[in-house]
């Protein structure tokens, strides 16, 4: 709405300028005040549930749970978290190297829980066959070969549903890692 009102006070000067009219109708005017919406963060007892949903020992449940603590730790945007490469994980070091916006290369660090679970998703990635094809670091299920960015995305809202959690999107892990940061 603000745009909008920006927009129209430029039109107003600039036909005033013009000489078509002796004054904009919107120079006594004040823009409108547009409510702060919040963004909605994960709660804890929800993060707790959704883990809870990861609990198995298969490659799918240790894959999204490691997806989920990496999404929760580093707040990356879904994008940087699909590319990871094996080679991309450092747990000597706790960190993940992104190629952020931008094209930049940085290094994110990541807490101890989940590095553990980077390192169970990795005992149980290396025994799968497509693990010696490729170097992406998130296999997709039943053999389908990588796990794209989209798949991440259909995971989460799959999880979220089975968490009780609507329309749950990678996105929203950004604003609880950044909710999480802010101090007070």
């Amino acid at each position: 709405m603000s745009l909008v009102f920006r927009a129209l006070q430029q039109f107003g000067q600039w036909l005033t300028e013009e000489e078509d009219l002796d004054r904009s109708p919107l120079d006594r005017m004040r823009p409108p005040v547009v409510p702060e919406q919040p963004v909605p963060v994960l709660a804890d007892d929800q993060i707790r549930t959704l883990l809870a949903g990861c609990a198995g020992r298969d490659l799918v449940s240790r894959r999204d749970e490691a997806i989920i603590c990496l999404f929760m730790d580093t707040g990356a945007r879904r994008a940087e978290i699909a590319n990871l490469t094996v080679e991309d994980v450092d747990l000597t070091q706790d960190v993940i190297h992104i190629l952020a916006k931008g094209r930049k290369g940085c290094a994110v660090p990541f807490g101890s829980k989940t590095g553990i679970s980077l390192e169970r998703y990795l005992r149980v990635r290396s025994k799968d066959r497509w693990a010696k094809k490729t170097d992406a670091l998130w296999l997709g299920e039943k053999g389908r070969g990588s796990f794209s960015a989209d798949g991440i995305r259909q995971m989460l809202w799959r999880r979220g549903e089975a968490a009780g959690i609507k329309g749950l999107h990678p996105h929203q892990f950004r604003h609880t890692a950044a909710h999480t940061w802010t101090p007070g």
